[in-house]
């Protein structure tokens, strides 16, 4: 395939995006009918460019010798490219009646579809200064998403999230311009940019990783730089569900990666003091999110630290710095994307249909939105993981990873098992509170006009519920694919 096909992913929701701003549609179905076709489009153009990639790079300019604007699809861009292809048009759908009751509508749907073409090109990019500009594009695209009720509570999660990112965009910069400086930034490859780095990497280089981690940390909500995703819990539910199961937080994941497995060399932060306390972060992170996770009522605020303790899950797959290590990260990617969205779509759907967002106003809610409820369960199950889901074959490989690595690793399998205690008691709680909320409870007055939504947010939740447990029937092909991935063949 030419590698200027690489370009149509980004360019088709750019002018999806302009014709929503600009058009008048006849009516809501025509203006939904047109959005959902070109995600569609450009989800099919994404799988045939993973079905069939081009083999070269496109440059389409340079600023200099070493630094240019370039687009290429290797393995992990593939991962990250069939995560978004797949979940983008399952949460438009969800948004089409969930937005019904909100509105400026156009605003929303211009926003979001145009976000589809930044994060694309975040898979898509060649070189850590390419990644690097779509990355914080990103940030401007998702903000007006985040403050889209532009409400107190919104402008302030709006400016907490702008203010995060300004702070990690500083910290990569660094990162950025060393690793150019040192003709590490001009191209990804697995292992880094061999013959470039010393034998034995001065405080420099590691201050430079480190900073660059923190950096883009941020996105990935690494304490204590994760303030802002609870606090982005304010927007449109399909605006969270993609924040902090798809677009901005597993980009955070995803840039972490390049820059450590692409970049850097692994062989040269391994052992290091920059290791060590990047890896320290990744596991306070992880008990503190599943405390908070317990600790919250608020429902939608329970997934998000959920999400920031299984984000930091990932992170100790990548930070073992081995490929076995990489390969747990990467399988554990893809199976949180798609049971964190789900939870959230799920949370989204009862604050759609009965207002409630607390969950001790939520007791016995089980009864009158069963499917649901039914949905929140299984894919609950799968985060807690329950063989053979997502979840479990995602801790399975980060734990046979750990225990096969150094004391370091030791150390994380110590922490996964501790949040892996927390995560079922914050998920059953939830459950119980649906279905056995007390004796003599009066459901007929709890659900009086509480039912299920319509089709359009159910058929996501049934297909991403039936994925969660199928992805992990099914994960040897893709545990196969994740280490071809690791081993550098792909």
């Amino acid at each position: 395939m030419n590698e200027k096909i690489l370009l149509l992913p980004i360019i088709i929701p750019a002018i999806a995006a302009a014709l929503i701003f600009t058009l008048k549609f006849k009516s809501r179905t025509s203006r939904n009918i047109f959005i959902e076709c070109a995600v569609l489009l450009n989800t099919l153009i994404i799988l045939l460019l993973v079905m069939y990639p081009p083999v070269n790079t496109l440059t389409l300019f340079r600023l200099s010798e070493r630094a240019g604007f370039a687009l290429r699809l290797d393995g992990l861009g593939m991962v990250f490219a069939v995560l978004i292809a797949l979940l983008w048009p399952l949460t438009s759908l969800y948004a089409f009646e969930y937005m019904s009751h909100e509105h400026r509508e156009s605003t929303f749907f211009g926003w979001f579809v145009l976000t589809y073409g930044v994060v694309a090109g975040i898979a898509l990019s060649s070189d850590l200064l390419t990644l690097y500009l779509f990355y914080e594009v990103m940030t401007l695209t998702t903000l007006p998403l985040v403050m889209h009720e532009m409400d107190g509570r919104a402008r302030y999660a709006g400016r907490k999230y702008l203010i995060y990112s300004v702070g990690g965009a500083a910290c990569a910069f660094i990162a950025l311009t060393y690793a150019m400086s040192q003709g590490g930034g001009e191209f990804f490859r697995l292992g880094g940019t061999f013959g470039v780095w010393p034998n034995k990497p001065d405080n420099m280089l590691l201050t430079a990783w480190f900073l660059g981690f923190l950096g883009f940390g941020v996105k990935a909500a690494v304490f204590p730089f994760h303030g802002w995703l609870p606090s982005a819990s304010v927007a449109p539910t399909p605006v969270t569900a993609l924040l902090h199961a798809v677009a901005v937080v597993k980009a955070g994941i995803f840039a972490i990666i390049r820059l450590t497995w692409y970049v850097f060399e692994p062989e040269s932060l391994a052992g290091s003091w920059a290791q060590w306390a990047a890896f320290a972060l990744a596991c306070i992170t992880i008990v503190y999110g599943s405390s908070m996770a317990l600790a919250t009522q608020h429902l939608k605020r329970r997934f998000a630290y959920s999400t920031i303790s299984q984000l930091s899950y990932i992170l100790i797959g990548v930070l073992l710095l081995t490929p076995e290590g990489l390969t747990g990260a990467l399988t554990h990617m893809g199976g949180h994307a798609v049971m964190k969205i789900n939870l959230f779509f799920c949370a989204g759907a009862i604050l759609c249909q009965t207002d409630r967002e607390y969950l001790f106003d939520m007791r016995g809610i089980g009864v009158g939105m069963p499917k649901t409820s039914l949905a929140l369960l299984i894919s609950g199950l799968a985060l807690c993981g329950l063989p053979p889901s997502a979840g479990f074959m995602g801790k399975w490989q980060l734990g046979t990873a750990s225990a096969a690595s150094s004391n370091l690793g030791h150390a994380g399998i110590a922490m996964l098992m501790i949040s892996a205690v927390l995560t079922v008691l914050y998920i059953f709680s939830i459950f119980s509170i649906f279905i056995m909320p007390g004796k003599n409870f009066d459901f007929k007055t709890a659900n009086q006009g509480v039912r299920d939504p319509g089709v359009q947010m159910l058929a996501p939740l049934g297909v991403l519920a039936l994925g969660a447990f199928l992805y992990g029937l099914y994960s040897e092909p893709l545990i196969n694919f994740f280490t071809r991935i690791a081993q550098g063949v792909l």
